[in-house]
């Protein structure tokens, strides 16, 4: 008799309603499950900002991408893999090639590019300019993005 009173008593004291933390945390999550149709150019264009943000902080930090620790953990508070793209690198893929021969032959600027159905790469070329008004071509920043953290990003 006194377990049921004891049941009564707990049930009649949970009321079902939740505090403003756990409503907001259950809202965020509802957000992650919805479905989002996005065109390919705010793919590109969400893809061209958040691989700005790393940029510019890599180039205010270490614009030649020598420090791997400060690289390594950018990559991880980021989620993304960042590389040092230049010529005669072994395992590059085959659009890295093709990014680094374009920049080599210009003052190219900022690219997306697709790497198969589900990552995308942004690249940043880096130069050097020489006393006689002429650039080189050093390397290229290459950020990697998972397709679906750009889609998640995009409000």
């Amino acid at each position: 008799m006194r377990a049921l009173i004891f049941i009564c008593i707990v049930l009649c004291s949970c009321t079902g309603t939740l505090t403003d933390e756990q409503r907001k945390k259950m809202k965020e999550n509802m957000a992650l499950g919805e479905i989002k149709k996005v065109t390919e150019s705010e793919i590109t264009d969400a893809t061209l900002t958040r691989g700005r943000k790393i940029a510019v902080t890599i180039e205010s930090n270490d614009r030649l991408l020598t420090n791997a620790a400060f690289i390594d953990s950018l990559a991880k508070a980021e989620g993304v893999e960042i590389l040092a793209l230049h010529q005669n690198q072994v395992g590059m893929r085959q659009i890295e090639k093709q990014l680094l021969e374009a920049y080599a032959g210009s003052t190219g600027t900022e690219n997306v590019q697709k790497m198969g159905p589900d990552s995308l790469l942004y690249t940043n070329p880096i130069f050097r300019e020489h006393p006689d008004g002429s650039t080189e071509f050093l390397k290229a920043v290459a950020i990697r993005f998972t397709r679906k953290q750009i889609v998640l990003s995009i409000k």
